[in-house]
Formats: structure tokens, C-alpha cells, sequence
């Protein structure tokens, strides 16, 4: 049965006016379901033929399932197309080198339609043919309003949590120290891969993924996302070592032993599976309690497709664990934050440069969950923040104050004023004052530097001075009014300024 948001995004669909139409739904929220039952549709009311490009052997096959007999598959070993069908899906390469081959259709759905590869396609300019391009995250390098003409969002990832349909996540930072002093290069728009590997594949960072392991979801069914091949395998067999399920895949895995090697993922409740780039679409497994990014990586879409692997609802699953050793998630924001689609979609790719990517993130510095900024205590942990950032300010005051002190110094010329006092005949009040003075003026030149208790500190001993040379006693009353006539000169000298 289809949920409202999908009945919304059928009828945005439906009702649009413009050829080329893009619909965003996030990982997890039934794209496949929902642009499935779109073609239906379609085909009943026009009574034409719909095509679906995919680029994935997973996504190809839910396509062809979920839609049924009347479904032509376009692989490899075709020669004929036939044209007495209701739907075709094939990969775009597939496709491509079939052209002339295929039949006229009404309608082009692009599955992930944010990748490059479908803008060959010759369908964007038909006339004849509407294309609805699908896909969670609506942005690339070049902007897609350069091919379609309309976004269609009909739900956010905040939504689907707040109504039971994904699960929000707790994360956990590992290495960030490490991470920002590697400083990775940047090539076509990702890091650079063999700095990644170099860095991922080091004794110290296998070591931290284990340990991440251990400290946060041990026993829990995990799916991990390695840099490279030569990554993966470092992972893998340092996860074997330690005694634990675990599986990998790769794209040199043959089709058939990949199939097994995830069935066999699939049933297990403790697996960890390891693998790059293979199961970041088109991949579903509700069970994933933990994710880990242990890479780092530049793409907020390789980012929520990653993450998003953990969100699907289980039975006894409340959550689900982030464990990111990338610093990823200070760089994307968190899985359920609030994202501008139609600017990524008319202007593609957001360089964190304009402020876009700026993220609300802190890590706690005793059990690295990573929390929103405005929070003040670690919801994992109960590390006091404020208290945190109250030892950071008081800290940051004394070193202003010790430099200050360092490079000006306050000194009262105390006999000096003693000996005006003599020659001038000043009250012994007078020349307490006349101190008090002083100090102000020093306290009010200096107004970017908090003094308040050297200031009282300082006053004391101006203070034991004059009462011995006045024969007073150097008790409160008198320690009182010095810091009561400083604070009356401070009045006094910030009114003139």
C-alpha cells in the first residue's frame, strides 16, 4: 500500500506540466516502489511503453520484479528488443549501445538520475518522451536544472524519522585529530584516493577501526565503507583476526559469489560486511545496526547513501550507530539536518567554501559521540560542555592576563603619591583615593582583558601600604571602599571615553 508521501509524489508528478521532472526521496523512503507504481500508472493512462535506466545490477533487478511479467530486461546478451511489452529497464551503458534497437516510449524514468553518466541519453530533448529522473540526493557537479526542469520534493529525511518510516542515528567520532593533520589533497572533486589509502591502511588507523568496533557496536550486525580494494582487505583481515564474522565484497567480486557471500551477510545477526563503493545503492538490509565510514570523502551523496544503509526499520531496532572516522559528518551535517535540494538542484555541487556546508557539530572529547553545539551535555557520556567551555574561557583569560601583566605591567608609583600628599597637605582619604585612580585608569585601559580579581588582588596590597603609612587597619570596611572608589573612577574615566 502506498504511504502519502507517495501518493504525493505521484500526483506532484502527475499534475506537473513540465517534460523533464525530478523527484528526491531519501535512502530508504521506497524510490523504487514509488517510480514502479508511477510507470503503472502511466502506462494504463497513455497506453504507452515506459523505459527505466539504472546503474546497478541490484537496482535493475528490484525494477524488473516489482514490475512484473510485462517487463522486456535489457542485459548484455540481447540482440532484439521486442516491442510488445509495457515496461523495459537495462543499465545505462546497455542501453545506450542499443539505440536504434529500441522501441518508441511515452515515458524515461533515470533511476539516480544524479549521475553523469544518463545525460548522453537522447531522451532529455525528445519532445515525444516526458523523463522523470529519481533519486535521493538531486545535485552533481553540473547542475541538473541544466537537463530537467523541475524538483519534486515530497518528503525530507526529518519527516520519514518523525513518522516511523527511517531511524535517526547516534555518531561517533574516531581519529579527527588524525584525519584534519593528514590534510588530504583534493582531485576531481574527492579525496585523493592513494593519500586515503596510505593513511586508512596504516597500522594506526586499521587499529582504530577495530577499536571503534569493539568500544561501540560489538555483536551488532555492521556494514563498513573502506577507501580501495587494498583498504578493504587490510579491514577485513584484520577484523578476521580478531575472531569475527565477517565478509567482503568489492567490484572485482564476481557477480555470483557476490550474491552468496550478501545472502550469507543477510542471514547472519552479527556479520560485519566490508566493502567500496558496492553497496552504497540498491542494497537493502534493514537489520544494519552499525554503520562505519572509515574513509572520508568530499560527496554529501556518497555520504547519505552511506549512512543511509543504517536507517531502515527492524523489529527491536531503535536506532542505529554512525561511527565515522572521516570527520564526514562535521563536514555534511547530520543524517536528519535540513537540506536546501532546489539550491543544490539549480546550482549542483555546494562548495563548502559559501557557508552551505557549515555544520552545528561538536565531538565530546571523552567519548567522541558527536552532538549538536547548542547541547551542554554529552547525551552518551553526561560530559558537562559548559563546563567545559567555562574552564576554556577561564583558561583563555588567564593567558590574556598573564600577557598583559608581562608586557605592561600595573604599578602604582605609591611613594611618589605619598610624598605629593606631604608636600600638598592631601587627607589621608585623599591619597587613598588618588591610589584608587591609578588602578582605575589601568583597569580602563586595558577593557578587552578581564581583571576583576587581579584588580581586588592588587588594590589589597596598594591598600596594606597606605594603612601603614596612615596607622589604619587593613580590615574590610576599608576594602570596601578602595574597590567601591575604583569602581566610581572606572565610571568616572568610561564616561569621557
Amino acid at each position: 500500500m502506498l504511504r502519502n508521501y507517495q501518493k504525493n509524489a505521484i500526483k506532484a508528478f502527475e499534475s506537473s506540466k513540465h517534460k523533464n521532472v525530478v523527484l528526491t526521496m531519501a535512502t530508504g523512503s521506497g524510490k523504487t516502489y514509488t517510480f514502479c507504481e508511477i510507470a503503472k500508472r502511466f502506462f494504463i493512462e497513455k497506453v504507452q511503453r515506459v523505459l527505466i535506466l539504472v546503474h546497478r545490477e541490484e537496482l535493475l533487478n528490484q525494477a524488473v520484479e516489482s514490475l512484473g511479467e510485462r517487463c522486456f530486461k535489457i542485459n548484455q546478451g540481447v540482440r532484439h528488443i521486442p516491442g510488445d511489452y509495457y515496461y523495459y529497464v537495462g543499465m545505462v551503458e546497455t542501453v545506450s549501445r542499443r539505440l536504434d534497437k529500441l522501441p518508441s516510449f511515452g515515458l524515461v524514468i533515470v533511476d539516480e538520475c544524479h549521475y553523469g553518466s544518463f545525460r548522453k541519453m537522447p531522451f532529455f530533448t525528445d519532445q515525444n518522451v516526458k523523463v522523470l529522473g529519481v533519486t535521493a540526493t538531486p545535485l552533481g557537479t553540473k547542475p541538473l536544472s541544466n537537463e530537467y526542469d523541475e524538483l519534486i520534493i515530497p518528503v525530507t529525511i526529518k519527516d520519514l524519522i518523525d513518522d516511523g518510516y527511517l531511524l535517526n542515528c547516534d555518531v561517533y567520532a574516531f581519529a579527527s585529530d588524525l584525519v584534519e593533520a593528514a590534510n588530504f589533497k583534493v582531485k576531481r572533486g574527492e579525496f585523493d584516493e592513494k593519500q586515503m589509502e596510505d593513511f586508512y591502511s596504516s597500522k594506526k588507523m586499521v587499529k582504530n577501526a577495530i577499536e571503534a568496533y569493539w568500544q561501540h557496536c560489538a555483536g551488532k550486525k555492521t556494514i563498513c565503507f573502506n577507501v580501495n580494494i587494498a583498504h578493504n582487505d587490510a579491514v577485513y583481515h584484520a577484523l578476521k583476526a580478531e575472531g569475527l564474522n565477517v565478509f567482503k565484497v568489492d567490484g572485482d567480486t564476481e557477480n555470483k559469489q557476490r550474491k552468496k557471500i550478501i545472502d550469507d551477510y543477510r542471514k547472519s545477526t552479527d556479520g560485519i560486511i566490508c566493502n567500496v563503493g558496492v553497496l552504497t545503492a540498491g542494497f537493502d538490509d534493514p537489520s544494519i545496526k552499525v554503520v562505519i565510514l572509515n574513509r572520508a570523502t568530499k560527496s554529501l551523496t556518497l555520504y547519505l547513501q552511506m549512512v543511509g544503509r543504517g536507517a531502515r526499520t527492524c523489529e527491536g531496532k531503535e536506532k542505529f550507530i554512525v561511527l565515522d572516522l572521516g570527520k564526514n559528518t562535521i563536514r555534511h551535517k547530520f543524517y536528519d539536518e535540513y537540506r536546501d535540494w532546489q539550491k543544490y538542484f539549480k546550482e549542483g555541487s555546494i562548495k563548502e567554501s559559501d557557508g552551505s556546508g557549515a555544520s552545528p557539530v561538536k565531538e565530546c572529547p571523552e567519548c567522541g559521540h558527536l552532538t549538536h553545539t547548542r547541547v551542554i551535555m554529552c547525551e552518551n557520556c553526561g560530559h558537562d560542555y559548559e563546563e567545559a567551555r567555562e574552564q576554556q574561557r577561564k583558561e583563555d583569560q588567564q593567558k590574556q592576563l598573564y600577557l598583559l601583566l608581562r608586557e605592561k605591567p600595573l604599578v602604582v608609583p605609591i611613594e611618589s603619591i605619598f610624598n605629593m600628599a606631604d608636600e600638598r597637605g592631601w587627607k589621608d582619604y585623599a591619597c587613598l583615593w588618588k591610589i584608587s585612580e591609578h588602578i582605575a585608569k589601568y583597569d580602563v585601559m586595558y577593557p578587552n582583558v578581564e581583571k576583576g580579581e587581579y584588580i581586588r588582588s592588587i588594590s589589597i596590597t596598594y591598600l596594606d601600604a597606605w594603612c601603614k603609612r596612615y596607622g589604619k587597619k587593613n580590615n574590610q570596611w576599608h576594602k570596601d571602599f578602595i574597590w567601591e572608589c575604583i569602581e566610581k573612577k572606572k565610571a568616572e574615566l568610561n564616561l569621557i571615553r
